[in-house]
């Protein structure tokens, strides 16, 4: 959900930015590996940061699902990240084999993260071989939608990550930003790289701003569909393995001293 509120309005063309291609193993191809272990958690970064909200709190939640003696994620997924916040999460989280990519989305406003950049990241366990930044901005938002992505290795198997924060609109330019990043994890997908998307699509399931992932071939891990903001699902993560064949999924409690969203865990099988 939106958590500020930016004195600038941005649109901007749609852009793609690839590290050269590497070779990679067909999905088909691919053996049957582990249980892909995901969590995707909107911390509310920026305004979430008066009492009785605690950064401290905050940071060690976010560590605690990717150590080794916590959930032991492999993947990572934030929204409204403050990058001071991403670089403590991502220093911590070095020594358990990860790394990450930063998209801010606005910078050197005072109100917005002291001034500091905000937007989404990812951290994954392994090395990353590839960064894209997907500006999916429509126009007439209130600032730019841009959702960073990692190419890395994942149990053997290279994928794609995005971590998603659609517009918090009635759904006229979430549904247009959704088919862009469709259209974009597609291309992925027919060079055979399976995708995984998660993050805060500010939007209800099967709508016009989630119907492009349902329809495409993916699979939401929480089929449930347990609310992740008040009432609502509005939070996702959405595995495009065409060798799936288990998911599971848990929304944690929500934590007043971290976010107004709750935690999604998820966890995809290939068996």
């Amino acid at each position: 959900m939106r958590c500020h509120r930016p004195r600038t309005l941005r649109a901007a063309l749609f852009l793609l930015l690839l590290a050269p291609a590497l070779p990679v193993t067909p999905a088909h191809a691919a053996a049957a590996g582990p249980p892909l272990r995901v969590v995707t958690y909107n911390i509310c970064g920026n305004m979430c940061a008066a009492a009785p909200y605690d950064d401290e709190a905050r940071l060690d939640s976010v560590v605690a699902q990717a150590a080794a003696s916590g959930w032991n994620a492999d993947q990572l997924f934030l929204q409204e990240v403050c990058e001071p916040q991403y670089d403590e999460i991502l220093a911590r989280l070095a020594p358990e084999g990860f790394q990450g990519h930063y998209g801010p989305t606005l910078s050197g406003l005072p109100k917005v993260c002291g001034g500091h950049p905000y937007g989404n990241a990812v951290l994954v366990r392994g090395t990353v071989t590839a960064t894209a930044d997907l500006d999916l901005t429509v126009g007439g938002e209130s600032e730019p939608i841009r959702v960073p992505c990692v190419r890395n290795v994942l149990h053997g198997l290279a994928n794609w990550a995005c971590s998603v924060h659609l517009y918090w609109d009635d759904g006229t330019r979430a549904a247009p930003e959704a088919r862009r990043l469709a259209a974009q994890a597609g291309a992925w997908r027919e060079q055979g790289l399976p995708v995984l998307l998660a993050g805060d699509f500010n939007h209800s399931p099967r709508t016009p701003s989630t119907d492009p992932f349902y329809s495409g071939g993916y699979v939401e891990a929480d089929a449930a569909e347990h609310p992740t903001f008040g009432a609502k699902k509005i939070d996702y993560v959405f595995f495009g393995y065409p060798d799936l064949t288990s998911r599971a999924a848990e929304v944690l409690p929500l934590d007043p001293a971290v976010s107004d969203h709750r935690m999604l865990r998820a966890v995809g099988g290939r068996d």
